[in-house]
């Protein structure tokens, strides 16, 4: 029987998650290291820098076997984040959670509304119902102003986004 593929949650080195990345590419190991573009001043030049969003930290997509090989067996210094629930084990983003972190990055620099509106309270759990979102299934953890929300991904992600009150749908638990 093969073994389900997951995405896991490993640290880095310092400034290492490219490398490794591209080390895991070269293995044919999926990796995913979230980037955002920053503009950087200096005394004499400004210039667009690509950042890690998340330091010290890549997503790896594999099975839980070869996950330990890449440190084991090929000597990639990496190591994995615990579930909080069961310390035992390693975490495990559920493929869908991954999904919608990549589309929360991707459309970020989206320009997307949300009015304040007593329907909505922290702890709910939400979907997206439409726009370019739809689909997208998270906890409301705060409303941070007028315009904006964030909106847990999972025990490891939560994601700030700008939506329009009438895209939000609340839903039943998502445990």
């Amino acid at each position: 029987m093969a073994e389900e593929i997951c995405w896991y949650v490993a640290k880095t080195k310092a400034k290492q998650e490219r490398s490794i990345s591209l080390k895991l590419k070269a293995l044919g190991i999926e990796s995913y290291v979230p980037i955002r573009t920053e503009l950087r001043s200096w005394h004499d030049r400004k210039k667009k820098v690509d950042v890690v969003l998340i330091p010290n930290t890549i997503f790896i997509r594999t099975a839980k076997s070869i996950a330990f090989d890449i440190h084991n067996v090929h000597g990639i210094q990496v190591s994995y984040l615990r579930n909080h629930a069961d310390k035992n084990s390693i975490m495990v983003i559920p493929d869908y959670q991954m999904d919608d972190f990549r589309r929360f990055l991707e459309l970020s620099k989206g320009n997307f509304d949300i009015d304040e509106d007593a329907k909505y309270v922290k702890g709910d759990s939400v979907i997206v119902i439409k726009g370019p979102l739809k689909g997208v299934v998270g906890e409301l953890v705060r409303v941070e102003s007028k315009n904006k929300v964030v909106v847990r991904l999972g025990d490891f992600l939560a994601c700030s986004v700008k939506l329009n009150l009438e895209d939000l749908e609340k839903i039943g638990d998502l445990t």
